[in-house]
């Protein structure tokens, strides 16, 4: 996607966030929490991953369009690529510091928009450390994070399965932690109160 429509929601993107969420809300009993807490502005979302439908739950609970980052290799699947590309997630090389997905997430914040990161850095049935990156790219935007809890994904689309089945959902939106400094040892603060919070709100 054209950096230069990051500011913007494309018709596309409405049209899909509402008929996404009628057909979740039925079939996983998709619910909400802590909405009220979803700061304006840009920030940087901060998500555990214990499912390969954790994009398509959060996209859906949040009434703005984020951009993911996402692991390259999927953008050579034919659809999976073509969805990531319309939705306007960035590509990352995992297991190394990717200057480009580094660029393109700042560019992305610095025009208002916010941006979703699992820090676990790959599907996580239980709860892992998270890595550093998502602080690294709030403390240099200036902006907060937002730890996020799904629960149930993990359930109802298990690593391993091909069809998901029904099950009951949440997505428990926490509240937003100042940026923090340019100093290693505050961004892994900053990681470690955000997983925590995830960790504490994802068990229930």
């Amino acid at each position: 996607m054209d950096r230069r429509d990051w500011p913007r929601e494309p018709r596309l993107f409405r049209v899909t966030w509402a008929a996404v969420r009628a057909l979740l809300r039925p079939f996983f009993c998709f619910r909400v929490e802590g909405i009220e807490r979803f700061p304006p502005g840009a920030a940087v979302l901060v998500a555990n991953h214990p499912s390969a439908l954790d994009p398509l739950f959060l996209a859906a609970a949040v009434p703005e369009r984020m951009l993911f980052l996402a692991a390259a290799e999927f953008f050579a699947l034919p659809a999976v690529g073509w969805a990531m590309r319309t939705y306007g997630c960035i590509p990352v090389r995992r297991g190394e510091v990717d200057p480009a997905a580094v660029r393109g997430a700042l560019l992305a914040l610095a025009a208002g928009r916010k941006v979703a990161v699992f820090p676990e850095g790959r599907i996580s049935p239980e709860p892992a450390r998270g890595q550093r990156g998502a602080a690294l790219l709030a403390s240099r935007a200036g902006v907060p994070m937002v730890p996020v809890a799904i629960v149930g994904t993990g359930r109802v689309f298990p690593l391993g399965a091909w069809f998901p089945r029904p099950g009951r959902v949440v997505v428990r939106i926490g509240p937003p932690l100042p940026p923090p400094s340019d100093e290693r040892a505050s961004q892994d603060a900053a990681t470690e109160a955000a997983m925590a919070w995830i960790h504490a709100h994802s068990a229930r």
